[in-house]
């Protein structure tokens, strides 16, 4: 088995232009061991591919991009889960199977099963409900229910961005960095930060309510929602007017449901 060397000195040669005071010297190893080498060279790689200057990266700003990430990922959670718990409930409300296998939690939910609601089923009742924990009850199915049964006119929706909102839940489950992918060259990573961009834009149309998507006003101030999320990674008290934090790589500035280039 191999075993990783840990020695400062060697791994320090891995990222010659990563400045890293003494102070910092012990919480960059601790972290390393916990986040991964490979992750924190795709990280060093892409933050000096992407400086203006292409200059050293202080360590302070390589942790706070690495935290960045996590921090828009885990927002982002969130507001998918809404989103999708919303999506559920449209199928819920619209269809019906006849009967809940014993064992669904170890099958596959049938679509030849799933029938459109009628006025015989009881509105107080949904067997498609418990069926929801079968093993394929997932978004491609989610998705391909609402299409196959015309439901995006009725509810507001717009198919494209029920895929778009699939392919955001799928960067953000796989803990991967959301906003570089795989990518270390700038090119790459501008391409997937607007694609990302997109895919929030999508996930806002999707939300059922202003609250979700804009907060509610607590004490004279915007708390919760969507757009405050994403804005606070970027902005003090998520107040776009401010100046911005000292990002190299960073999502826009996000109103009214759309990113600001």
């Amino acid at each position: 088995m191999i075993k990783q060397d840990y020695n400062l000195i060697k791994i320090k040669k891995s990222f010659p232009k990563l400045y890293i005071e003494p102070r910092e010297e012990q919480e960059f190893i601790d972290y390393l061991k916990l986040r991964g080498f490979y992750l924190y060279k795709q990280v060093y790689e892409a933050l000096i591919n992407c400086s203006a200057s292409k200059d050293n990266i202080k360590y302070c700003d390589f942790k706070n991009f690495i935290r960045y990430d996590k921090s828009i990922r885990d927002k982002l959670y969130i507001f998918l889960a809404a989103a999708e718990e919303y999506l559920r409930n449209i199928l819920y409300t619209e269809l019906e199977i006849d009967s809940v296998p014993e064992n669904i939690r170890d099958e596959n939910l049938s679509e030849r099963n799933i029938r459109k609601r009628n006025t015989e089923d009881d509105i107080y009742k949904s067997n498609l409900y418990y069926c929801s924990v079968a093993r394929n009850f997932d978004m491609s199915l989610i998705e391909k229910l609402i299409s196959n049964y015309e439901l995006f006119a009725k509810y507001g929706l717009n198919h494209e961005d029920i895929i778009k909102m699939r392919k955001l839940r799928n960067k953000v489950m796989h803990h991967n960095m959301l906003l570089l992918s795989c990518y270390v060259d700038s090119e790459h990573i501008k391409s997937e930060l607007r694609e990302v961009e997109e895919c929030i834009e999508a996930l806002y149309r999707i939300l059922p309510s202003n609250e979700l998507k804009e907060g509610s006003i607590i004490d004279g101030k915007v708390s919760g929602g969507l757009t405050l999320a994403i804005n606070k990674s970027n902005f003090k008290d998520g107040d776009i007017n401010l100046p911005q934090y000292n990002n190299i790589l960073f999502l826009h500035k996000f109103k009214n449901g759309r990113f600001i280039q």
